[in-house]
């Protein structure tokens, strides 16, 4: 395990986004970055969780593969003794509050009987089980929040591409589906707290624009209003996101001492992976790394630990893991000490998607691909607009996003910065040269004629800028750079814009 050790990792929640100065008339009283945050209470629930299980159990668990390859055999989906309130018990002896159940993974194998594709346990030797709802009844019945994750990308089922070199497009279908199978996970099994995507952001399948992040988002909240939605994009910063989620098998990452962003670091008891593999049973984390390697430790960054432990094929989770689970409970209890989250940045409940952007010079497509996972390796997979020459305030670069149609209501734009880092799993060492420090924004209704609603400065840092400013009416929004770090090209991971606590309505 390599444990980071990152000064500055929040930001955004310690000092404001950016000094804006708002043009016109002066902006409504809302909530901004530096707040308590419009989600900040069931944030606070669940930092105040500390500890949860992840159960990895689907078609990877029959075929020994982390992935398994799409169109598998529903027959091999074969539990014999299936006990989800085994794993209820397992959780809470272990002194866990919630669990998260994968109620669908890369290839598309769903946990409970949809009606929307036959590749469920309907068609398996467990058909006329629902394995979503045994989990949640035997979770909830022990006081234990029941939480689930949704794969995205569906590689048996049409949504992404089925392999990693084919690049077929997003279709209308294609999003109803995952909207019919979310309206099924989100109705049928009272209040999920807690709902985590995977699959979405990563630049070699699709992103959050293909696949409207918006559209999504909106339904979840339209069901569920009060659960969290945390999306397994890999950055620092809660972009698209309410919860960080530190992936500590991507080389050892670790949530960074300082940090005080909502957050959640996921690991596996077992390094074979994130399923079950038959080494599973023999090799798993011991309880002095549970304990103090990672719950004392993460409870004082305000990051809840994610505690992958797989279930087997007969769909219990072993012997030795029940045991280990059961040892953490008898060495661990919270420390009621720890001082309360601290403030948090709003969430955009309701973002927009663009239609298209244009800029000065570059791609501006890279702006608003919703390319953003970042392997915590140096490397990010996010794309980035980059201008052809650097940024001045009488020669400003800028990118515009087009809506599509014109909207009123829209009072927030989102810059994420580049995001990639010069030193390997260090993340205090962030690129910064390009970053936009001094902006303007602009909107129109038709294209052409723009006013000013906002103008600042910013940081070089890599947080994500966000500024609000007075509800406008507009179809097209202009982000100048007027000065970028390093004197260098303006440079952009994303761009965004919608309503903060408002939806935006389409005229």
């Amino acid at each position: 395990m390599t444990q980071l050790n990152r000064r500055t990792f929040l930001g955004a929640a310690t000092a404001t986004a950016g000094a804006a100065t708002l043009l016109g008339a002066p902006a409504p009283a809302q909530a901004t970055i530096g707040s308590r945050g419009n989600r900040y209470a069931l944030q606070k629930r669940f930092v105040d969780w500390r500890f949860g299980m992840f159960l990895h159990y689907n078609m990877g668990t029959y075929h020994d593969a982390e992935w398994v390859e799409p169109e598998q055999d529903p027959q091999s989906f074969n539990p014999t003794r299936l006990d989800c309130g085994q794993w209820a018990d397992a959780a809470k002896s272990a002194g866990m509050k919630f669990g998260v159940l994968t109620a669908k993974h890369h290839d598309g194998f769903c946990l409970w009987p949809s009606k929307h594709t036959s590749y469920s346990v309907a068609s398996s030797p467990a058909r006329g089980r629902d394995i979503v709802r045994e989990y949640v009844q035997a979770f909830r019945s022990r006081g234990l929040a029941p939480c689930l994750y949704f794969s995205i990308w569906d590689r048996t089922n049409g949504v992404g591409p089925t392999g990693f070199d084919d690049r077929p497009p997003i279709t209308p279908e294609a999003i109803a589906f995952v909207r019919n199978q979310l309206t099924e996970l989100l109705t049928g099994y009272g209040p999920i707290p807690l709902l985590i995507f995977d699959g979405w952001a990563w630049h070699w399948a699709f992103g959050h624009q293909s696949l409207p992040f918006h559209e999504i988002r909106e339904h979840v909240a339209s069901l569920q209003p009060d659960c969290l939605v945390l999306d397994l994009n890999g950055l620092s910063v809660p972009w698209h996101s309410e919860l960080l989620f530190i992936e500590e098998t991507k080389g050892g990452v670790f949530c960074p001492p300082g940090n005080l962003y909502a957050a959640s670091q996921g690991q596996t008891i077992a390094p074979a992976g994130w399923f079950w593999h038959p080494s599973t049973p023999t090799n798993l984390l011991g309880v002095e790394q549970i304990v103090d390697g990672h719950l004392r430790t993460l409870e004082a960054r305000y990051c809840t630990f994610i505690l992958n432990c797989p279930p087997n094929p007969q769909g219990l989770l072993d012997d030795t893991v029940v045991q280990t689970l059961r040892d953490v409970g008898r060495r661990w209890s919270p420390d009621r000490t720890r001082p309360p989250l601290p403030p948090q940045p709003d969430a955009i409940m309701h973002p927009l998607t663009p239609a298209a952007a244009t800029a000065t010079s570059g791609d501006a497509t890279r702006a608003v691909d919703g390319h953003s996972d970042f392997g915590w390796n140096g490397q990010a997979d996010q794309t980035l607009w980059t201008s052809d020459t650097a940024p001045t305030k009488t020669s400003p670069q800028s990118v515009t996003l087009d809506l599509g149609r014109v909207y009123s209501g829209i009072d927030v734009l989102t810059y994420l910065p580049r995001q990639d880092t010069r030193t390997d799993f260090v993340l205090e060492d962030f690129h910064t040269d390009g970053n936009i420090t001094s902006y303007r924004i602009t909107v129109s209704t038709n294209g052409s004629t723009f006013r000013p609603v906002a103008q600042g400065d910013w940081p070089a840092d890599h947080t994500l800028k966000q500024i609000t400013f007075r509800p406008s009416t507009a179809r097209h929004i202009r982000l100048e750079a007027l000065a970028a770090s390093g004197n260098t090209p303006a440079t952009a991971s994303e761009i965004g814009c919608g309503g903060l606590t408002t939806r935006p309505r389409p005229l």
